[in-house]
């Protein structure tokens, strides 16, 4: 879904460009490279060299998505924090394998982004709890243009919800309840710094 996601908003803006650090097909970037061949990046350098290097386009105006696994995006964090966030450049980070992966076992397992990103200041932090939320995450990290943002999601297939035919940009900072926990606190998706 994020390829296929990223492909569509690519369509509207030539701006758009996707880099990946040798893992096109594991995050959808090779579905974005059959239909722009020339505005893809996958190079087998390792993750901090997609990150540096995506923070280079967005200076010079583009709107760069790097897809990374989460749990390998974390040898990148000097370069997230050095290059990226105190710069507070627009590049938008596509963290697959969000959480907890199965058969992947626990090295691939994205159990810290959440906290290795969420205390970077202006970072704006998403998690998708379906298919049809990451369309319109995608189309709110396309939005976001003085900082930057990720966007978590987890391995496999989506539940099946209807999809909408265009993401549309969500409201950063705001919240849909969707349960309540034992303590009272309203459980929120949407949620961002």
């Amino acid at each position: 879904m994020f390829g296929e996601s990223l492909v569509k908003e690519a369509k509207k803006d030539p701006r758009i460009v996707a880099v990946t650090a040798a893992m096109p097909s594991g995050t959808g970037i090779d579905i974005f490279a059959k239909e722009f061949p020339t505005r893809r990046s996958t190079s087998a350098s390792p993750s901090s060299t997609a990150v540096t290097f995506a923070a280079g386009l967005a200076t010079e105006g583009y709107k760069p998505f790097a897809a990374i696994y989460s749990t390998f995006l974390q040898r990148a964090y000097d370069q997230i924090v050095h290059d990226v966030a105190i710069q507070r450049l627009p590049v938008r980070f596509a963290l697959d394998r969000a959480g907890l992966v199965g058969a992947d076992g626990p090295t691939h397992a994205g159990s810290f982004d959440l906290a290795y990103l969420g205390c970077l200041p202006g970072f704006v932090l998403m998690a998708a709890a379906d298919e049809a939320e990451l369309v319109h995450m995608v189309a709110t990290q396309v939005a976001i243009d003085d900082r930057p943002s990720g966007l978590r999601y987890p391995r496999g297939d989506g539940v099946g919800v209807d999809m909408p035919e265009f993401g549309v940009p969500l409201e950063i900072g705001k919240a849909a309840s969707c349960a309540e926990g034992m303590w009272g606190a309203a459980v929120a998706r949407h949620a961002s710094r």
